[in-house]
């Protein structure tokens, strides 16, 4: 019987070659796509000093500063109405960026329907409200006014920072849209008030809500987008009581202001 042993090896060794270099090429691992770094957002605080009840030379009403609350009462507080503000440096807003206003509001002693407006600025001078710039929120019951608005100073007023006209008749804000819920009538009570303003290309997010710490609805709330802003700078915070609130005295109190963004 004949071996054939060495051929059969041969013919083995062959077939091993010949699949080797036949067999498919490994398939090649998908790379990982390298996500975009997100820029960085931070928040800055930004102090608000120089507290006053507009044209109250004497500081009749005060306020009275202690222990992070500022107090505006006195006697006749509530009589006419007044007009308050506080001041920061002045915070021009780049793209992408909030400024952030937040803080409790204590009301006591309000005698009538309880009206209240507030809001955001460029001011124009300091010792008085008018010309101002920038966003004014109407809260609590008003009968001309019983769905609210967010207003948006025209770059030519000469009125008061709450007002829609001047004293010659001149339109001095456009609507940016009524209420999205209330308002309602305020009441004694404590209340926390936040205010949002937002670059965003050509256009600023205008953002309020005043909520009462007994009522989880809110008492005013807004939400509107400016496509043609004045100015995208402010140092102010303003705000009005008027005759139809009557408060004897209004106490803010865990304020903070940021600038929130890239």
């Amino acid at each position: 019987m004949k071996k054939f042993y060495p051929l059969f090896l041969v013919l083995c060794l062959a077939n091993v070659v010949m699949a080797q270099n036949n067999a498919p090429a490994p398939a090649s691992v998908p790379s990982t796509p390298v996500s975009a770094v997100a820029p960085a957002v931070v928040s800055k605080p930004i102090a608000i000093s120089g507290w006053a009840v507009i044209g109250d030379k004497a500081k009749a009403f005060g306020p009275k500063e202690e222990g992070g609350k500022i107090l505006f009462t006195g006697v006749d507080f509530g009589k006419k109405g007044k007009s308050f503000a506080g001041y920061f440096e002045k915070t021009i807003l780049g793209e992408g960026q909030t400024l952030s206003f937040k803080s409790n509001v204590q009301f006591a002693g309000v005698g009538t329907v309880g009206a209240f407006r507030y809001g955001i600025f460029q001011k124009r001078s300091k010792d008085h409200n008018r010309g101002w710039l920038g966003y004014c929120f109407y809260a609590g019951f008003r009968p001309d006014m019983p769905k609210g608005n967010l207003l948006a100073r025209l770059p030519e007023n000469n009125g008061s920072f709450d007002g829609l006209k001047d004293d010659k008749g001149a339109e001095t804000a456009r609507s940016l849209g009524e209420a999205i819920s209330g308002p309602k009538s305020i009441k004694d009570g404590l209340y926390t008030l936040t205010i949002d303003v937002k670059k965003s290309g050509v256009n600023m997010e205008v953002k309020s809500m005043l909520v009462s710490g007994l009522d989880p609805t809110p008492a005013v709330s807004y939400s509107g987008i400016d496509n043609q802003p004045a100015t995208p700078c402010f140092d102010a915070l303003g705000f009005v009581t008027h005759e139809v609130l009557s408060a004897d005295s209004i106490e803010f109190s865990d304020v903070s202001l940021n600038l929130v963004g890239p």
